[in-house]
């Protein structure tokens, strides 16, 4: 071995050390992002879902954090409203026992206590012995979403018909309440509670 060739030798270790701590931080930097891609892959799968629609096609649904959940409640909120009016008023002499149960799951002590007003003034037994029709026509809804609990009014009016005859009185419907937000089951799809119902409305018209 001549002398040239030792003096290579420091020369040639140098240049290793450099390859593995290139090949190092090149490895390292590319386990960094691997975790930073596989972290925020799994974020945005939890968020998404699949449904199915009518056509029997899958539609990605994309999920919202926790904290833009008061940005879209309006929706909500209208459509709660619309599922206790409906269920709550627009009854027969046949089904109001199920529609009303169904009401009383979307509204708190206040919706109770109407069933009750309703029992004692009669007008659920004339239901029943008058063959009477109840529907309900929404005019408006207005939501106050800013505040908590939410503030709504509710407009539109009531029919009462018999169901043997054509005959019907159109009653003016208003109504003013508060919604609270109450944890989701089945029954309160929406999360949310109806309560302080206050009805301004005229007493209910029969139709003679």
């Amino acid at each position: 071995m001549d002398l040239k060739s030792l003096k290579n030798i420091p020369a040639s270790f140098a240049l290793a050390k450099r390859a593995l701590l290139y090949c190092l931080i090149i490895s390292t930097l590319i386990s960094i992002g691997s975790l930073v891609w596989a972290f925020v892959t799994t974020n945005n799968i939890k968020n998404t879902a699949f449904v199915l629609t009518k056509d029997g096609q899958a539609a990605m649904m994309q999920g919202i954090s926790l904290n833009e959940v008061d940005e879209f409640r309006k929706p909500e909120i209208i459509n709660h409203i619309k599922m206790f009016h409906e269920s709550f008023w627009e009854i027969d002499q046949f089904n109001y026992k199920r529609r009303i149960d169904r009401a009383l799951y979307l509204s708190g002590r206040s919706g109770k206590q109407l069933f009750k007003t309703l029992q004692a003034n009669g007008h659920l037994a004339k239901l029943v012995t008058e063959n009477l029709t109840q529907k309900i026509d929404i005019d408006s809804i207005k939501v106050n979403d800013k505040v908590t609990p939410y503030k709504a009014k509710f407009y539109g009016k009531l029919r009462v018909s018999r169901t043997d005859q054509k005959v019907e009185s159109v009653n003016e419907f208003r109504a003013n309440f508060v919604l609270h937000n109450v944890a989701r089951t089945n029954e309160n799809p929406h999360g949310l509670l109806i309560e302080n119902y206050l009805l301004k409305s005229k007493p209910i018209s029969i139709p003679k």
